[in-house]
């Protein structure tokens, strides 16, 4: 009678459970990616239902990038960002105390975070820097030369096309080395809207506002998750572009983005479009002031 297997016999059964563990790993891991993704698709809807209250509030305005109030008395010395203004519509995420006690809830945790960011970060998500314009304090309103900068913000109302304009997206992770004004990056409140970083200094030359040329997509340089310490041009640029402030498609190649008319979807690596998605007409329109979109851009 046979008791028991023979060496042949256990090394078939080994292969045969190592092939479908090769087959079912990945799946696995895509099935988890996928609820990842979904969690972080709910986080910008309620962004999203939390930003249209506020908007909805305040004149169809959008809220500032960031305010930092230098009075006195009991005003804070931080700075107060956008998510801290939608918070009484979110009531989600950590906390922490100014200088003078007052409680900011700068985009840490709850919904501000994505389960598929590789570290627990304040920031993980982006507002559009076109809507969402800086406010007073030593950002803007008393540098150099801005005697005349105008606190407001952009109407939702003059949006051309709301639902094709990105109103908050993921992006990547900066390095955060030694931070110091020139050195180290790190992760911005916002998505830049800088031309030159999407498709290169003048390089659509829109006539009539109608661009003449395809996009090159130069943001998938920065479509990364940067080390601490990472010196590449993508993560060391300073306060410039970096990691920290452009799209991140981190869901198996995709990135979700909510737009401005309150919807959320994935959008594919290399296929967002500046012009489309990206650009409105305002004081961050960078290089053409005079262009109108009055006439719809060319497909690409």
């Amino acid at each position: 009678m046979k008791k028991g297997f023979t060496l042949i016999e256990l090394l078939v059964v080994i292969a045969i459970i190592a092939i479908l563990a090769a087959i079912l790993f990945p799946v696995f891991a895509q099935a988890r990616e996928k609820a990842r993704a979904i969690t972080c698709v709910s986080n910008e809807k309620q962004m999203g239902l939390a930003l249209l209250q506020y908007i909805g509030d305040n004149d169809e305005l959008f809220p500032f990038l960031q305010y930092y109030y230098t009075g006195t008395g009991t005003a804070s010395l931080y700075a107060i960002d956008w998510t801290d203004a939608i918070y009484p519509y979110v009531k989600n995420g950590s906390s922490a105390a100014g200088t003078s006690n007052v409680i900011i809830h700068n985009g840490n945790g709850g919904v501000w975070s994505c389960p598929s960011f590789p570290v627990a970060n304040a920031n993980e998500y982006g507002i559009n820097w076109e809507l969402a314009r800086d406010g007073g304090g030593t950002y803007e309103a008393t540098a150099a030369g801005s005697a005349t900068w105008k606190l407001e913000t952009v109407n939702s109302a003059s949006l051309p096309s709301p639902a094709d304009t990105l109103f908050v997206g993921e992006h990547g992770n900066a390095a955060n080395y030694n931070f110091s004004w020139g050195t180290g990056s790190y992760n911005t409140a916002y998505i830049d809207p800088t031309e030159a970083n999407w498709t290169g200094l003048h390089s659509l030359q829109p006539v009539n506002g109608v661009p003449q040329g395809k996009d090159t997509h130069l943001e998938i340089a920065y479509d990364i998750d940067c080390g601490t310490t990472d010196t590449t041009s993508q993560c060391g640029t300073g306060w410039g572009t970096s990691a920290g402030d452009m799209p991140r498609s981190r869901h198996t190649n995709t990135s979700n983005a909510l737009f401005c008319d309150g919807h959320v979807k994935a959008i594919h690596k290399g296929s967002w479009s500046w012009w489309n998605n990206i650009y409105v007409q305002g004081v961050y329109e960078d290089f053409y002031g005079q262009v109108q979109k009055t006439t719809p851009p060319m497909p690409y």
